[in-house]
C-alpha cells in the first residue's frame, strides 16, 4: 500500500487519536500523572507523531526506528518484547532493568528518532506529540491480550487482514517463529507450551478474529489507563480495580 493510500485511510483508523481523549471545552486539562515505576514490569508504550501526522511512510523511516530501538535496548538494557510500527503511532511492549525506570531510555529514543527523522526529511520542527503514553501490564492473560492488541493494530487500521504480514511488526516472531533478533519472547507467551510450534499455534488461535466484531475494536484501556490487570495487581499501585464482574483480560475473546 502506498503512502498516499495510507493517508487516505486515516479516517478508518480505530485506535484513539488526540481528539478522542481531548478535554471538553471549558475545562482545564489536568497535568499528566507520573509514570508508574514497577521494577521489572511489562509496560505498553505508545508514541504518536505531532498533529496526528503520518510521518513514517518509507522503509528508510522504519529502519531508522528499528535502529534506534536496538540502540536503546543495548545501551539501557531494555528488553523489547514486541513492537508494532505504523505511520502513526508506534506501539512497544518492553521492560526496563529492575533498578531503572523507563523514563530515561524513552527520552533518549524520542530525542534520537526526532533528530534522525529531521535529518532524513529536512524538517526542523517538533516531532512527537507530548510525552509517550506508558501503561503497566499485568502478566499472563493480560500480557497476552496486550500482545494481541499490538499485533492486530495494522488490521484495525485497514492495512490488511493478516497481522503476521505486517513487515514492521514483531507478530511473525510469535505466530510463525520468524527470527527477530531485537525481540525477546514474553514469559507469558513462553508459558503457553515448552514447544515452539505449539506456542505458535496457540498464539495464532489467540490472534484470530473474534466472533464478536466489537471485541476486535480498539480497547481504550491500553492507551488511557496507567495500568491494566487484576484487582490485586492494580491495588498494589494504589489504583481502583477493574469494573465489577471483570475477572479476565480486557475481553474474553482476547484471552
Amino acid at each position: 500500500m502506498s503512502a498516499s493510500q495510507r493517508r487516505g485511510r486515516r479516517g478508518d483508523v480505530a485506535y484513539p487519536l488526540a481528539a478522542d481523549v481531548a478535554t471538553p471545552a471549558g475545562r482545564g486539562a489536568m497535568p499528566r500523572l507520573p509514570r508508574l515505576h514497577a521494577p521489572g514490569g511489562t509496560v505498553h508504550v505508545v508514541g504518536r507523531c505531532n498533529n496526528r501526522e503520518f510521518c513514517f511512510t518509507t522503509p528508510v523511516d522504519f529502519h531508522m526506528l528499528i535502529a534506534d530501538l536496538a540502540e536503546m535496548a543495548r545501551t539501557y538494557k531494555v528488553t523489547l518484547y514486541a513492537s508494532t510500527l505504523m505511520a502513526n503511532p508506534i506501539h512497544l511492549l518492553l521492560r526496563a532493568r529492575r533498578r531503572d525506570p523507563l523514563a530515561r531510555p524513552l527520552r533518549w529514543f524520542c530525542r534520537e528518532t526526532t533528530r534522525a527523522w529531521q535529518r532524513t526529511h529536512g524538517h526542523q520542527r517538533h516531532f512527537w506529540e507530548r510525552r509517550d503514553w506508558a501503561c503497566l501490564v499485568d502478566d499472563d492473560r493480560y500480557a497476552l491480550a496486550a500482545l494481541r492488541y499490538l499485533d492486530r493494530n495494522p488490521v484495525r487500521a485497514g492495512l490488511g487482514d493478516d497481522p503476521t504480514a505486517c513487515p514492521w511488526s514483531s507478530c511473525a516472531a510469535y505466530a510463525l517463529g520468524a527470527a527477530t533478533p531485537l525481540v525477546s519472547l514474553h514469559p507469558s507467551y513462553l508459558a503457553l507450551s515448552p514447544y515452539s510450534k505449539v506456542r505458535q499455534r496457540h498464539y495464532r488461535t489467540l490472534l484470530a478474529p473474534a466472533d464478536d466484531p466489537h471485541a476486535d475494536a480498539r480497547d481504550p484501556r491500553w492507551t488511557t489507563e496507567r495500568a491494566v490487570g487484576t484487582a490485586a495487581f492494580l491495588a498494589r499501585y494504589g489504583l481502583p480495580g477493574p469494573p465489577h464482574g471483570e475477572t479476565g483480560g480486557p475481553t474474553a475473546q482476547n484471552r
